[in-house]
C-alpha cells in the first residue's frame, strides 16, 4: 500500500473549505421537485438560476417566476454573476418566499447558499432542477417559438 503525502499547508486548507462549506450550507433546505411544486403552487416565488438561452427553451410552469442566471457565459468560459445578489434584492426582498431551481440541482445548491448567506429568510433550493421537474411531468413554459428550437 502506497502512502500518499501531503503537505500540511494542503491539508489545512482543504479542511478550512470543508468546515467553511459546511458551515454555510447548514441553512440551506432542499426539496424535491414534488415538494417545490406544492411550495410554488401555495404562492413561493421559482428563482430560475439558470442561463437566459437556457430558460428560453423551457421553464418551470408558475404563476411567479423569475430568471437571475448564477452563472454567465463569457469568452473564457462560465463565471459567477458578480452581480447575482443584487440583481435578486431588486426583485425580491429577504422576506419572499423563495423557491430556487437550475437544470439539474447544482448551480442551485450554491445560489441558495448564497441567498441565505445575504440574509434570506425563506429560501429553499429544488434538488434535481428542470431535469427532475420534466421527468415528473410538470408543467413547463417555452419562450421560444417553434422556428427557434
Amino acid at each position: 500500500m502506497a502512502l500518499l503525502i501531503v503537505p500540511r499547508w494542503l491539508l489545512s486548507l482543504v479542511l478550512l473549505l470543508h468546515f467553511l462549506l459546511c458551515c454555510l450550507g447548514a441553512n440551506v433546505v432542499t426539496v424535491n421537485v414534488a415538494a417545490a411544486k406544492g411550495l410554488i403552487n401555495t404562492g413561493y416565488l421559482y428563482l430560475d438560476v439558470r442561463t437566459e438561452e437556457e430558460f428560453r427553451k423551457g421553464h418551470v410552469d408558475a404563476a411567479k417566476v423569475v430568471n437571475i442566471p448564477y452563472m454567465l457565459d463569457t469568452p473564457k468560459g462560465k463565471v459567477k454573476n458578480p452581480d447575482f445578489l443584487k440583481e435578486v434584492s431588486s426583485v425580491c426582498n429577504k422576506e419572499d418566499h423563495l423557491i430556487v431551481g437550475c437544470q439539474s440541482g447544482v448551480r442551485s445548491l450554491y445560489a441558495t447558499t448564497d441567498l441565505v448567506a445575504d440574509g434570506y429568510k425563506d429560501v429553499k433550493d429544488m434538488g434535481g432542477g428542470y431535469m427532475e421537474w420534466v421527468k415528473n411531468k410538470f408543467p413547463v413554459k417555452s419562450s421560444l417559438g417553434k422556428e427557434d428550437l
